[in-house]
């Protein structure tokens, strides 16, 4: 391939899709557009421990207004919410707004994990992240935001619960055939299948 042919990037592009996996907004606005935004939790904290060259947080303002929010919301709309839980998911939807302008597609959120075995509580964090988005992007298209949920029984079960009242789901964290299947079934926009196992990415050897 000559320089003249364009990138790699511009060559998958041209026969497929491609994604933005990461909250650093400085990637997209480089390397974009990209169809869909994708993020985890620790996506997330690896990109709110960035510091400047002067050691403070690069972004500091974005997690002070975060928690402001938390506290103010917390006592309004979701009493009861641990308000440090909340500003962990204000956080993330205010880091993924940042991408808007190189996106084209969906913006992926997911649900707290500590959840992963409850419907009820995977229902109500789904749809307080949607909540969160108009909160601070009224004119942003709902239709565009798509729940990452852990593709536990119980996760599945609240994808299925979720569709049914229009909010966009992705079954993350999937491993085999079966949880594809009924994640199928529950009616999920999206399924990210595994190839490796978790440890892998965490654990040395």
């Amino acid at each position: 391939m000559t320089s003249q042919d364009g990138s790699l990037l511009d060559m998958l592009r041209s026969v497929s899709q491609v994604d933005c996996d990461t909250l650093d907004v400085d990637v997209a606005a480089e390397l974009g557009p990209f169809r869909d935004h994708t993020s985890n939790q620790a996506i997330a904290y690896n990109e709110l421990s960035k510091t400047t060259s002067d050691g403070k947080l690069h972004h500091e303002k974005l997690i002070r207004d975060s928690v402001e929010d938390a506290h103010g919301w917390a006592h309004a709309a979701w009493p009861d919410i641990d308000p440090i839980l909340l500003a962990v998911d204000i956080m993330m939807v205010r880091l993924s707004l940042q991408f808007i302008p190189y996106l084209t597609g969906y913006f992926h959120i997911q649900t707290n994990t500590h959840w992963s075995y409850s419907v009820e509580k995977t229902c109500k964090n789904a749809e307080r992240i949607v909540d969160i988005f108009k909160k601070l992007e009224p004119n942003l298209d709902t239709a565009r935001i798509c729940i990452k949920i852990p593709a536990s029984w119980e996760g599945i079960s609240a994808c299925r619960v979720l569709e049914k009242k229009g909010i966009h789901t992705l079954a993350t964290t999937m491993f085999c055939m079966e949880q594809a299947a009924l994640a199928a079934d529950a009616g999920c926009t999206y399924i990210a299948p595994y190839v490796n196992e978790l440890k892998v990415h965490f654990v040395p050897g």
